[in-house]
């Protein structure tokens, strides 16, 4: 279904527009950051330019503890899953699903989040309902679909299981852990987890200290998807910075309001009307190995969400029954019609591929 849709709008949306040569872009873009075109947004406001994320240092004894925490089966329920259990390593820390599968075969209704960068999100989960690290940690240890225990259930079997006895005593000095100190100890372990090795980071990484021969790793297909994805295609209203993520939430119009597969998204934690649909912006770090992509999974197909944002975001219009709806959600202003040529949509396909 996404591959023929997008089919459909690659062929509704070729729209003619005078290229910028590869030769003028490589000399655009032969110097440090500070001297590339000016980035644009749908809202002219200034974001942060492309960076890599910076690299944490916890605590080894509390780093080794919280391995062991966050691949432990006897945190869920049944002994059955752990935090691993999503968040694979080989898959940039996702699972490679539509949507989560958790405890007894349960599906999740959203995509699973990957785990890097973790310092610097301001809030966690696409509805943005656990505002710090450590929060986020334990969530998932209570939650039905998930894991299925009460924290303290789980907290319980781990001061009962004396495999931990030396790692409790190395990390904190003691033979049991406290809620809090379980808790720091999967993040410190998180901290540890980075975006996949890619192209980009190696382009980023030396762009600053020779910026032309960072360019020899980009081909001009690449090169000209990435001066896409700063200016004429506005990503970086939303993707900016070291996370390529503004760590606020948008509705881009796949909220299903009123229909099956419903996802109110940060409404359900704030229960504020406004909120209805909105979602936090995902990074698009190691894009290759997180796929399927958006809360819900919908996409498999790059060239999908791109025909997606070319045409101004989905829009889906309000039912008869929900014509006086005051709460129907709306697509963000910042989602406008791109116009980028068929052409254009490939060459940013072909950079989005490197991240």
């Amino acid at each position: 279904m996404i591959r023929l849709l997008s089919i459909f709008f690659l062929c509704s949306f070729s729209l003619n527009a005078t290229p910028t040569s590869s030769h003028d872009l490589r000399s655009l873009y032969s110097k440090g950051q500070a001297h590339w075109p000016a980035i644009q947004t749908s809202d002219g406001r200034s974001v942060e330019p492309m960076s890599l994320l910076p690299v944490a240092s916890p605590k080894p004894e509390h780093v080794a503890l919280g391995d062991k925490l966050f691949h432990d089966v006897q945190l869920s329920r049944n002994n059955t899953v752990s935090c691993a259990t999503c968040h694979e390593h080989d898959k940039g820390f996702h699972d490679g699903r539509t949507t989560a599968v958790g405890i007894d075969g349960k599906i999740g209704t959203r995509n699973t989040p990957a785990i890097f960068g973790i310092d610097q999100w301001q809030s966690f989960f696409w509805d943005g309902r656990a505002k710090t690290a450590e929060q986020q940690a334990l969530m998932p240890i209570s939650n039905p679909i998930e894991m299925d225990l009460d924290p303290q259930k789980a907290l319980m079997r781990v001061n009962k299981d004396k495999s931990y006895t030396a790692f409790n005593k190395s990390a904190f000095n003691s033979n049991t852990l406290s809620m809090a100190q379980m808790a720091e100890a999967l993040v410190a372990f998180e901290r540890t987890l980075i975006a996949p090795n890619t192209r980009f980071k190696s382009f980023i990484n030396e762009v600053q200290s020779n910026p032309k021969k960072a360019l020899r790793r980009l081909s001009d297909n690449e090169l000209n998807g990435l001066h896409l994805f700063r200016t004429k295609a506005k990503c970086m209203t939303c993707h900016n910075g070291a996370l390529l993520s503004d760590n606020q939430f948008h509705g881009t119009g796949l909220h299903y309001y009123g229909r099956s597969f419903e996802d109110k998204g940060r409404f359900n934690f704030t229960n504020n009307p406004s909120d209805i649909g909105l979602f936090r912006t995902p990074s698009l770090l190691g894009l290759t190995e997180t796929f399927p992509w958006m809360h819900n999974g919908l996409f498999d197909d790059l060239l999908g969400i791109v025909n997606m944002y070319n045409h101004g975001g989905a829009r889906p219009k309000p039912r008869k029954s929900q014509l006086n709806d005051p709460h129907f959600p709306k697509t963000t202003k910042l989602l406008k019609p791109l116009k980028l040529t068929k052409q254009e949509r490939l060459d940013l396909v072909a950079f989005l591929r490197i991240l």
